[in-house]
């Protein structure tokens, strides 16, 4: 199956067609049997379509590094269903040995419902092993979610995700479902060791579906993976905005990072931030955070556009957050101020490609937990920026912002589940314009530079 080509609308407003790519399903089974192994876990099943990842294409060819801004670190199973009246469906897995799951519900690519792993509750006689303090390496490890067609209410059930949007007034012709593994420990595969969620469809009359039967009553039809991105002509027209400068706009020098808040107020920001009157205006009326793009309710974002035109190398230094390192096994989940951190390039709205990731566990820091990553086309690489002199480096991509201009860019930074306890991460950014001073020392300093600048920093091992 091929990637769905953009759709041009002629009634989309100007604002709506700068929205990041949102995107649907596919489903397959496709066995993976690594060499000297025993069989894998299906990577896709008639429930789940996948893997969606940075890593592989699906099971029917889909290139992941296109679907929605990804992070490498992490592979997105999706799906889509209706439930019959009164019915409900139970998803029965087992942790995977990774850093971290959750689940998540979908409504117009806006995120509806999620369980995080530490609030999946394991069966009688099992242990979760994301829980801090818990040893990773139990074998009795499996759960059991309920998913309903249902508003979340303020008294949930425990192990419940709700699939309707709250005070929704329209019927939902479909729910979306996506099911996420972050950093499986090291040859454990994309679903770190353990099978996709299995379904099983309790119906109102008391009978029972199970698997094949189960996806045969509830698929939706359309089960193909598409990515509705931002039309090249809509995209430039929004760049030459009336005050503002084409070649580099939305990009500026000084550089500006936002949270990403909602599609609408990011977009806005291309054709009103040009001027500070603008952006002052636009930023006094910060909306609440309703995410988007198929966003994990765990995870905030701010980001920055860039522009070569005001220097080839993009410098970032900040204090790294504290998270729990799992890759090689280690034997107990330990604390952290959040779960995952990450810094990840990415092209323009058009594509929503993403080139490279930088993972926590990636990144050279200090004594005092600092970092500096130099983000750079290759050529443009510094000598010195390479971990064994203390310095991370980010592949800024070939194609630009892949409408033509090679010379833009975009940083995605991640803070994911985050300890209540943190008062510095992105999810404390209630207003625009107050990143800075709410994230403090993680707040990402940046300037532009060249290679032979940087390349005076020398190497501090």
């Amino acid at each position: 199956m091929k990637l769905a080509k953009p759709i041009a609308r002629a009634a989309l407003t100007l604002l709506a067609a700068f929205a990041i790519a949102g995107g649907a399903l596919a489903t397959a089974s496709s066995p993976e049997r690594p060499a000297g192994k025993p069989a894998a876990h299906p990577l896709a099943t008639c429930l789940w379509e996948g893997p969606i990842s940075m890593k592989r294409p699906t099971t029917r060819g889909f290139d992941g590094r296109y679907f929605n801004f990804p992070e490498e670190s992490a592979t997105y199973w999706m799906s889509r269903f209706s439930l019959p009246q009164g019915s409900r469906l139970i998803l029965r897995g087992r942790y995977p040995h990774a850093r971290y799951i959750s689940l998540n519900s979908y409504s117009d690519a806006a995120p509806t419902d999620t369980l995080s792993d530490i609030a999946i509750e394991p069966n009688p006689g099992s242990t979760n092993p994301f829980i801090p303090g818990a040893r990773r390496d139990m074998r009795k490890r499996s759960w059991r979610v309920t998913v309903l067609d249902e508003e979340p209410p303020a008294d949930r059930e425990a192990n419940t995700l709700y699939a309707k949007p709250q005070g929704a007034t329209a019927a939902i012709t479909a729910i979306e479902v996506f099911y996420r593994v972050y950093e499986p420990d090291r040859g454990l595969g994309l679903l770190g060791g353990k099978p996709l969620p299995r379904p099983r469809l309790e119906l109102a009359d008391g009978s029972v579906l199970r698997g094949e039967q189960a996806c045969a009553a509830i698929n939706d039809p359309n089960r193909e993976i598409t990515v509705d991105t931002t039309p090249e002509y809509q995209w430039e027209t929004a760049r030459a905005a009336p005050g503002c400068d084409g070649e580099t706009n939305p990009a500026y020098d000084p550089p500006r990072w936002e949270r990403f808040f909602t599609f609408e107020f990011a977009a806005l920001s291309v054709i009103t931030d040009c001027t500070e009157a603008g952006r002052e205006a636009r930023q006094a009326d910060t909306p609440e955070v309703k995410g988007g793009n198929y966003s994990n309710r765990d995870s905030a974002y701010i980001y920055s556009h860039l522009a070569q035109e005001f220097g080839p190398v993009f410098v970032v230094e900040a204090k790294l957050p504290r998270t729990p390192t799992t890759r090689d096994g280690r034997k107990r989940m330990r604390r952290g101020q959040m779960r995952f951190w990450s810094l990840c390039t990415g092209e323009s709205r058009v594509t929503t490609f993403t080139p490279d990731c930088l993972a926590d566990r990636q990144v050279p820091i200090d004594r005092k937990r600092r970092y500096t990553i130099a983000v750079s086309k290759r050529a443009d690489r510094p000598a010195n920026a390479r971990r064994r002199c203390g310095f991370g480096w980010l592949d800024w991509g070939e194609r630009g912002d892949g409408a033509g201009d090679s010379g833009y860019g975009l940083l995605i930074m991640r803070n994911m589940l985050v300890s209540p306890s943190f008062a510095h991460a992105i999810q404390r950014v209630d207003t625009a314009g107050t990143e800075p001073e709410v994230m403090g020392d993680y707040f990402p300093h940046s300037e532009y530079s060249t290679a032979a600048e940087f390349e005076a920093r020398g190497c501090r091992g």
